[in-house]
This record gives structure tokens, C-alpha cells and sequence, in this order.
């Protein structure tokens, strides 16, 4: 099968990731690799490597006690970029740190949002709650490999 010799080139880059190293047999080379059969049917400007990149994937941190209460977040990514975080899981042990919790979640979500990163600057009179936050959502990036 000759796709022309234009096409080629984007699949062996694309390719690459998955070790095909010979140039010879790309329509064997395609077959094996489930991506690569879609990229060289479709036209040659999205490489398969790109469409790996752009996947979107979460995970869930850690659940991380604190003196408070205890708390999960889950972070949404596409590539590398952040596109979403949520609290999957929260508990605590009294109203008042509902309360705190209630008001600092939204501004640490936006603090990682912008960061892109759990580095955040956490929330004063929520420290607790701002170190647990970032420490699921540490584990959370981990996970992704992010």
C-alpha cells in the first residue's frame, strides 16, 4: 500500500514513540499499532504523537487527613495542561471548618488552576486545608505523570 512518500514522514515520527524503527514495512508497522493505522488513514497534518499529547485524563490524589477533617481532589488534564480539579472527597469534624473549607476550596482550585502545578500559595486561615488540598492534588499529578 503507497500512501506517498509525504506521509510517511509524519508516521514514522509518530511512530517513533512506539519503537518502530524500521521504515521498511509500514503497513505491518500500522497494523501493530492502533493509533498509527488511524493517523496514516486520515491526512497527514495530525501525527499520531499529537493525539496521544492532547488525550484527556484524571486521576484522584491521595485522601489526605488533616487536623480538620479529610479531603480527595481529582485533577482532569489534557497534555500537560491542568483543564480541571474537584473535591471527590471532604469531611470534617466540625461547622466551623465546613465553613473555612466551604470558602477556601473555590480559591485554592483557582490558585491551582493558575499555577498550573499543586504549588499554590494556600489560604490564610485555611493553612490545613491548604496543605491537604495540595498534597491530593501532588498525588493526583503524580499519578498522571504530569
Amino acid at each position: 500500500g503507497g500512501n506517498g512518500s509525504g506521509s510517511s514522514k509524519s508516521a514514522s515520527a509518530g511512530a517513533g514513540a512506539s519503537g518502530g524503527g524500521t521504515s521498511g514495512g509500514s503497513s505491518s508497522a500500522a497494523s501493530s499499532s492502533g493509533t498509527g493505522a488511524s493517523a496514516t488513514t486520515a491526512s497527514a497534518s495530525s501525527p499520531a504523537s499529537s493525539a496521544a499529547a492532547t488525550a484527556t485524563r484524571s486521576a484522584v490524589g491521595s485522601d489526605v487527613q488533616y487536623p480538620f477533617g479529610d479531603l480527595a481532589v481529582k485533577v482532569t488534564v489534557q497534555g500537560k495542561k491542568i483543564t480541571d480539579i474537584s473535591v471527590v472527597k471532604h469531611n470534617t469534624f466540625d461547622p466551623r471548618s465546613a465553613m473555612i473549607d466551604q470558602y477556601a476550596m473555590p480559591l485554592l482550585r483557582q490558585q491551582a488552576m493558575q499555577a498550573q502545578s499543586a504549588q499554590i500559595n494556600g489560604i490564610s486561615g485555611a493553612s490545613y486545608t491548604s496543605g491537604a488540598y495540595a498534597q491530593s492534588l501532588q498525588s493526583a499529578l503524580a499519578k498522571l505523570k504530569v
